[in-house]
């Protein structure tokens, strides 16, 4: 918990934002913002395809969001964004990257929530259609209001209504028990080390 507080300081600092703001307050350009809610980051990580450097995800959630845990993150029914900017040199087909994710999505959630979520997950892999190359950046943001959106270079792929329970369900992929890394978990709950959390930090920033 102490290295979310850490991470998260560093992040409000770097965005001038107010954590304690209420809501409504007025945005300034340049922040994330799903719907009418402000986000602020949790923190970055990095994971590798066959030793090679894949993507670099964010995740963030409403700055006005209270949690006690890590694990609150993923339950939380709060505006919550996983976003994520791909270094990897080669191009991935929409359908090997829809079929990887929905792989990691069934080894890290239990059978019955996925058999009661078989229809959503099914739409979702159909929104993969467009190829993934070095560069693109590629976003799932949920509201309450809208439920689950999908983009792929701010070009939204699809939409899935009512799916607070989906979201914890995708969420799961990144910060479940068998996430891509344990190192790309701790990054994206704030928990690396501070000068690499940085780096990784500028990194993303800079890209």
């Amino acid at each position: 918990m102490k290295k979310i507080l850490i991470i998260t300081i560093l992040t409000l600092c770097h965005w001038n934002f107010n954590l304690f703001a209420a809501d409504g307050q007025q945005v300034q350009p340049g922040k994330i913002v799903i719907s009418d809610r402000p986000l602020i980051p949790t923190g970055y990580g990095l994971t590798k395809l066959l030793n090679r450097d894949y993507y670099l995800g964010r995740f963030a959630i409403d700055q006005a969001a209270v949690y006690r845990s890590p694990e609150d993150l993923v339950y939380i029914d709060a505006a919550r964004q996983m976003e994520f900017k791909f270094l990897t040199d080669r191009k991935i087909s929409g359908a090997t990257f829809a079929r990887n994710l929905a792989a990691s999505m069934k080894i890290n959630n239990e059978s019955p929530s996925l058999k009661e979520h078989l229809t959503k997950i099914r739409a979702f892999k159909r929104f993969f259609t467009r190829s993934i190359k070095k560069g693109d950046v590629l976003r799932f943001d949920y509201h309450k209001s809208f439920g689950t959106r999908v983009y792929l270079n701010k070009r939204i792929l699809g939409e899935i209504p009512n799916s607070s329970e989906f979201y914890r369900i995708l969420l799961n992929t990144w910060l479940g028990e068998r996430p891509p890394s344990a190192r790309f978990k701790s990054g994206i709950l704030g928990q690396n080390g501070d000068d690499y959390a940085i780096s990784l930090q500028q990194q993303y920033e800079s890209m």
